[in-house]
């Protein structure tokens, strides 16, 4: 969800509240990143080398960074815990080696990449950026090598990035199944995490991957993670090219939450009147 000057004032406004409270009962903060790669105009879904460098460089002064790997760990022994952060990348775009490892590297910051299998496939690329030249998405050699690296930790984010809510069930169980055994024949091991693909999940979904033998999955709903929540419906906080250091520090602290949350609502009710299309059609 990007941030504009509105919404900027109001979340600065928010700020010694949601800070206060977020002393108070720290939790995990999952910060969600999809591409890092020069552009020469906005997309919401891509953050310039330099840019990503500079938060990057931010959390390593400001936050506790852990994988998530980490996380759950530590969620299974003990449910109060400092306030963390983890990074992670959906999709599986080639530029997540190309220019996001080596910053990762630079600054010891660890990253789980959710790959989605038919784009590693190199089958099909994600609808918005179809008519890019060259392969957008990693191949699985790239996946391999970049699984292997230190501190980086590959998800699963579906088979063909499906709406798994608007799927049969069998669609929606294949998705979730089928990209964990695809990861697990290309790589040698399960992918211990999963991903809704466009946050677009049901009580089904949750369902389908605890039976999957995933150990926990994410969602693109916002704010911070703490004992209560549920691990298969873990919350993010979206990245964008325009947080600078001031809107860094306002996400971290949750001033931006109260907002998005109300945004993610309407999004979850479009969601929805879109399913009541498909089932009336």
């Amino acid at each position: 969800m990007s941030v504009g000057p509105p919404r900027k004032l109001l979340a600065t406004g928010m700020l010694p509240f949601t800070a206060a409270w977020q002393q108070l009962r720290p939790g995990l903060r999952i910060l969600m990143y999809h591409r890092v790669r020069p552009v020469s105009q906005y997309d919401q879904l891509s953050v310039t080398p330099s840019r990503f460098e500079a938060q990057l460089s931010v959390l390593a002064a400001r936050a506790r960074i852990v994988s998530l790997e980490q996380a759950l760990a530590e969620w299974k022994e003990a449910p109060r815990r400092p306030a963390s952060v983890a990074v992670t990348f959906d999709d599986g775009y080639r530029d997540n080696l190309l220019y996001a490892l080596p910053a990762l590297r630079r600054l010891g910051v660890p990253a789980t990449v959710f790959v989605t299998t038919c784009f590693c496939d190199q089958t099909r690329v994600h609808p918005r950026y179809a008519g890019e030249p060259g392969p957008v998405h990693l191949d699985w050699d790239e996946v391999r090598w970049l699984g292997r690296q230190a501190g980086i930790s590959i998800g699963s984010h579906g088979v063909t990035h499906a709406r798994l809510a608007q799927c049969t069930d069998e669609e929606s169980w294949q998705e979730i199944v089928g990209s964990r055994q695809a990861i697990e024949r290309e790589l040698g091991d399960a992918a211990p995490i999963f991903c809704y693909p466009s946050g677009d999940f049901g009580a089904r979904e949750v369902r389908y991957v605890r039976d999957a033998g995933y150990r926990a999955a994410v969602t693109v709903a916002p704010g911070v993670n703490r004992a209560a929540t549920d691990v298969f419906s873990l919350r993010r906080t979206e990245m964008t090219d325009r947080d600078g250091p001031l809107e860094l520090r306002l996400k971290l602290a949750g001033a931006f939450d109260p907002m998005h949350s109300l945004l993610h609502r309407r999004r979850l009710s479009r969601f929805s009147r879109e399913a009541g299309r498909m089932g009336t059609a």
